[in-house]
């Protein structure tokens, strides 16, 4: 998965770019890069890099140190650590801090590959079970709306059926009752009002480009939604509420 960006904090102009170049950019990642641990730190603390590949020796603030102030600060993205041939210790050492992997120079292009591809796969993991587990979330408080929605189109359906119901033993037994009938068919008008809501109020649930639901896992506010609908119908101005439709979000 690229395009992750990565942070390559070097002294080396040299490495820097042949990582850059060679490396990063061919392979469709977004790289960033630093001359020494205080500009790399500042970087990483602005930027967020998924990434960071960093020198073990640097002027100002080295690898080691650098590693401390990141994690200090609760950064946790991956880390690999890049050192001189003899240094192999030290660069063990820092892997309790959370550091992935660490590369001995002079290294090929296979080996940094190789090595970020390590790093990023814990990394992509989490991410895909985490959008994998906001779809299951979001889609159970879908689920839970249409099912509420759909409770309330029974409940009205059967009032103007019962109603309908009504009307006709009123004219199969030809009795004068205008003011029933009268009433029933306000009650049947209400119940078909309320349809109408609910009908509204579930295209716009079921609608992915225009839903509620967009970035949410939340279950709407039946009774606001229908509302909103009637109100709409109605003619009733609703103000902000009608251009956001996240407000009827519980």
């Amino acid at each position: 998965m690229a395009g992750e960006r990565i942070l390559v904090v070097d002294d080396s102009p040299e490495i820097t770019r042949f990582v850059k170049q060679y490396v990063l950019e061919p392979l469709g990642y977004q790289p960033l890069t630093a001359a020494n641990g205080e500009d790399g730190l500042s970087i990483a603390m602005k930027e967020k890099p998924d990434l960071i590949l960093l020198d073990l020796r640097m002027p100002k603030m080295n690898g080691y140190q650098m590693l401390l102030a990141l994690r200090a600060q609760n950064y946790q993205a991956p880390v690999i650590f890049m050192t001189l041939h003899g240094s192999e210790t030290i660069a063990v050492d820092v892997f309790r801090l959370g550091v992935r992997d660490y590369l001995i120079k002079p290294f090929t292009m296979d080996e940094v590959r190789q090595a970020i591809d390590r790093a990023l796969r814990e990394t992509r993991l989490r991410h895909e079970k985490a959008l994998i587990d906001h779809d299951l979330t979001t889609a159970e408080a879908v689920r839970k709306t249409i099912v509420t929605l759909s409770h309330y189109l029974n409940n009205n359906l059967m009032i103007v059926q019962t109603g309908l119901a009504m009307i006709q033993d009123v004219v199969n037994r030809r009795e004068q009752n205008p003011r029933l009938i009268l009433r029933i068919i306000n009650d049947c008008g209400r119940s078909l009002k309320q349809v109408n809501a609910v009908m509204s109020a579930l295209q716009k649930t079921a609608r992915f480009d225009g839903t509620i639901y967009h970035g949410q896992t939340s279950m709407i506010d039946i009774e606001k939604a229908i509302q909103m609908e009637l109100d709409r119908e109605n003619g009733v101005d609703l103000g902000d509420d009608a251009l956001d439709v996240k407000s009827v979000l519980n």
